[in-house]
């Protein structure tokens, strides 16, 4: 648990308040939740908040976090062994494919990928013949990826992209140079070019849109647990009011999480928070231009009808108690 060094009182105040430290809420025992997430980025900061800040636990959740990649993530998932996924791109591809998992809500409508560059790499056309860097083939990062060069005019064919497994090992492998450039989430992004590396692309740049927070689960969940399932929305909806409200505690608790410098932890949050969704959703119409786009560049072997791997009806009740 991270506690601001210069958070004022009131602040420090809200965060007491928001971790009791009791594993009991009014007396009834936690139920425990295990959440996967991808990847250590700020792409799901709201997660994290949530649970470090004690809002899970105030909604009678003890939510464990676990980091874990790709098909581990969909196989732990139909195993029951994770209760939801926080990246919901691989989940919403294995849905499409047969298996029971549904999308419920996300956290961002726009894309938060950026595509940075070595210092001699001044524009995409550089990385014609050279390597690109994502963690994971096949996946959201590697979609947008590969996207972003394109729009900068550049066939995605002429570079070859590779996968290192995580966000750590592609910063690794752009820093020792083994690669020409590398698509990064926050705050690995600012950090690099912080250090001279530049940014060739961005996917806020094309105002692109997808889900590049979320969650997801199995039908089995929806059907067996919907009250917990309403729940965790409800608690994740508080989660994202407190992220837009409390800059401070948020810049400090970004700062001590990632271990990076106050002017960066703030910038960071900045571009992380710009594209908040306000409900929760994002229009199906964007959700589906960028499975149509993956699919027709065969990087998903089978078309992801988004109207039927996505199930808002939670969701859409929680939003009527908040009228």
């Amino acid at each position: 648990m991270v506690i601001a060094k210069s958070t004022a009182g009131l602040l420090l105040l809200v965060f007491l308040v928001l971790n009791p430290a009791a594993e009991s809420v009014n007396g009834q025992e936690l139920k425990r939740v295990r959440m996967g997430y991808p990847a250590f980025s700020l792409t799901f900061l709201t997660f994290f908040v949530a649970k470090d800040a004690g809002i899970y636990k105030k909604h009678g959740l003890d939510v464990d976090m676990v980091q874990m990649a790709g098909a581990v993530q969909t196989s732990a998932l139909v195993a029951g062994e994770i209760d939801y996924l926080t990246g919901i791109t691989s989940p919403l591809v294995a849905a499409a494919r047969g298996l029971p998992f549904k999308g419920i809500m996300e956290t961002h409508e726009r894309t938060l990928f950026w595509l940075i560059g070595n210092p001699e790499i001044r524009r995409a056309e550089d990385l014609i013949g050279k390597t690109v860097a994502v963690d994971r083939l096949a996946t959201l990062q590697d979609i947008v990826g590969r996207d972003l060069v394109k729009k900068k005019g550049v066939n995605p064919e002429q570079v070859t992209f590779i996968q290192t497994g995580s966000v750590s090992n592609s910063v690794q492998a752009l820093s020792q140079g083994t690669v020409a450039a590398a698509v990064l989430s926050l705050p690995h992004n600012v950090v690099m070019t912080q250090k001279g590396y530049r940014e060739i692309a961005s996917a806020t740049e094309f105002n692109m849109r997808s889900a590049s927070g979320g969650l997801a689960t199995r039908e089995a969940k929806l059907k067996q647990e919907p009250a917990q399932v309403k729940t965790v929305i409800r608690a994740t909806f508080e989660a994202m009011e407190f992220n837009r409200k409390e800059k401070a505690w948020m810049v400090n608790y970004i700062q001590n999480k990632w271990k990076l410098t106050p002017a960066i932890a703030e910038e960071s949050y900045r571009a992380w928070l710009n594209g908040f969704t306000s409900d929760g959703k994002i229009p199906i119409k964007d959700f589906q231009e960028i499975y149509d786009t993956a699919y027709a560049s065969k990087l998903i072997p089978t078309p992801v009808p988004v109207q039927k791997v996505i199930d808002y009806t939670f969701l859409d009740e929680v939003l009527k108690e908040k009228r």
